[in-house]
């Protein structure tokens, strides 16, 4: 009846609802959707490498060595996650993949950081450098999707891993090569390089190198802190940098620097923003790129997944051909646009197939 519904004091007060920065606190708290929103954020500055580097090699009159860049890339990342790494480690929490790790009864290896640091070097450390030499070559919107072709390596190396995939994944890694095929063949723009053939065919072996990384970063995230892990990485990764330097890009690098020296007091003294982009985009991708997203990438790929993790990444192509567009003034043909188009919807298929088998058995531990 309805003289029996309970009444509300007129001095008792309505709950108010929970406010934006309760909700993302919330959010944020929960570590699978800060594990999507990390990833996300990661995705977007992943994506400014490629347009980075591309001006950091045209920003000058004679473009720096790509070993130079390479091992001055590496030594930067070394130099931010060493002076940086406590800090980030206050700021984000272990993965609970870690704890549970540590809390279990398997046996600890005591040189885990070391090997992981030594393998994941290693993948990291070759790929970076195919993509810097591809960069040098080719143009930023045709590194972004070519090494984006990770997405769709990591599945297919999952398989013969003996993870069984679906029929859509095969499909999306068909479509793919048909896109990659039509979006590398496209005429090559004004004033592009003329081996740009050479340096797109560099960034899909990055790609090859990439996906192991994020494989193998995986499966040593459960076992080391990122800190460590990211650390031992760079170190790896500043060490096989600077002996590739040493002993195959001495002479050019020796060459480059008298050509800057002497251009110095003439050109950058008329015109120091082209210098100034020169030191500015390799810092960025020292210290933002390659030391600060692969330490929160550790934490967020342990909360979602490689294969969801990937699907996110999916993104990039679309992010660097706008911060092309944009800073670089890069634009793609027709024939470019098909096989861009062909490419990202096998990205679509891959993102929206089952989870991969490995990811599963994650959460199901």
């Amino acid at each position: 009846p309805a003289d029996e519904v309970q009444q509300r004091s007129p001095n008792e007060s309505i709950p108010a609802p929970p406010s934006y920065t309760e909700q993302f606190s919330s959010f944020v708290g929960d570590e699978y959707s800060r594990g999507l929103l990390v990833c996300t954020i990661i995705t977007v500055v992943f994506s400014s490498n490629s347009p980075a580097l591309h001006t950091a090699f045209a920003s000058v009159g004679t473009p720096p060595p790509a070993l130079l860049v390479n091992a001055l890339i590496s030594c930067i990342a070394l130099t931010g996650i060493a002076l940086g790494g406590p800090l980030l480690d206050a700021v984000m929490p272990a993965p609970s993949s870690l704890e549970r790790n540590q809390d279990s009864d398997k046996e600890e290896d005591p040189n885990a950081p070391v090997k992981a640091g030594l393998e994941l070097g290693l993948w990291k450390g070759l790929g970076t450098t195919a993509n810097v030499f591809g960069l040098s070559m080719t143009t930023a919107n045709h590194a972004a999707f070519l090494i984006q072709l990770t997405t769709l390596l990591v599945p297919v190396i999952q398989s013969f891993m003996g993870y069984k995939m679906s029929k859509k994944i095969w499909l999306s890694v068909g479509l793919a090569l048909s896109g990659v095929f039509l979006f590398t063949q496209e005429a090559t723009a004004a004033g592009a390089a003329s081996n740009q053939a050479l340096g797109d065919a560099l960034c899909l072996v990055a790609a090859v190198f990439y996906a192991g990384y994020d494989i193998r970063c995986f499966e040593w995230g459960k076992q080391v802190p990122a800190r460590e892990l990211i650390t031992n990485k760079i170190a790896t990764q500043a060490f096989l940098s600077l002996l590739l330097l040493v002993g195959a890009g001495w002479d050019q690098a020796h060459e480059f620097y008298n050509s800057f020296s002497s251009a110095f007091a003439t050109t950058f003294a008329n015109d120091p923003s082209s210098l100034f982009l020169l030191v500015a985009c390799i810092l960025w991708s020292g210290l933002t790129v390659n030391s600060l997203a692969p330490f929160l990438q550790v934490s967020a790929q342990q909360a979602i997944g490689p294969t969801k993790a990937q699907t996110i990444y999916a993104s990039q192509p679309m992010w660097a051909a706008l911060l092309s567009f944009f800073f670089l003034g890069e634009t793609v043909g027709l024939q470019g646009l098909v096989g861009g188009g062909a490419f990202v919807s096998a990205l679509f298929l891959a993102a929206t197939s089952d989870k991969d088998p490995a990811t599963i058995i994650e959460e199901e531990d």
